[in-house]
């Protein structure tokens, strides 16, 4: 296993940010023409990085007809990836929440390879879970007894 910071994740990148931070400041949600032009992008340069953020669950969409609204699912905080190997990947990020009342948590994406997807992220997400700020020590102390009994591992 393999961790790396997000200085080393090739989907970093400026516009992808900036995209977020268009996402975050909408209400409503955006469609990629509308984000396109706001940010005065290429639309295909849009879609390529939205379609990085939904695997990484940052941003979503709902479908209005034949429009995609997209919206980001609230500000986070990437932490670290880990690959399991060539072709499947853990993607661990700390959300803040988009409403007052909500839970900080953490998420947990999985990713693998799809040789399938003609698109230019061939990865789809396979699963994620969300663990909540209250409920993260019990995890913790699960894998940390997992690791000991099971694994035989000093943690």
């Amino acid at each position: 296993m393999e961790f790396k910071t997000s200085k080393e994740i090739e989907y970093d990148t400026k516009n992808a940010m900036r995209i977020l931070d268009t996402l975050n400041e909408s209400v409503r949600g955006m469609t990629i023409h509308d984000i396109a032009k706001k940010l005065n992008l290429n639309r295909h340069t849009v879609t390529k990085l939205l379609e990085r953020m939904l695997i990484e669950k940052k941003v979503n969409y709902d479908e209005k007809g034949p429009a995609k609204i997209y919206y980001s699912v609230g500000p986070s905080k990437f932490v670290g990836k880990i690959d399991q190997g060539y072709q499947d990947t853990l993607w661990i990020n700390i959300f803040r929440p988009k409403y007052p009342g909500e839970e900080e948590f953490v998420r947990i994406n999985q990713t693998k390879h799809d040789h399938l997807i003609r698109a230019s992220s061939k990865f789809k997400s396979v699963g994620a879970v969300a663990i909540k700020r209250n409920s993260l020590i019990n995890l913790i102390r699960i894998l940390r007894d997992v690791a000991r009994k099971e694994f035989g591992l000093n943690v």
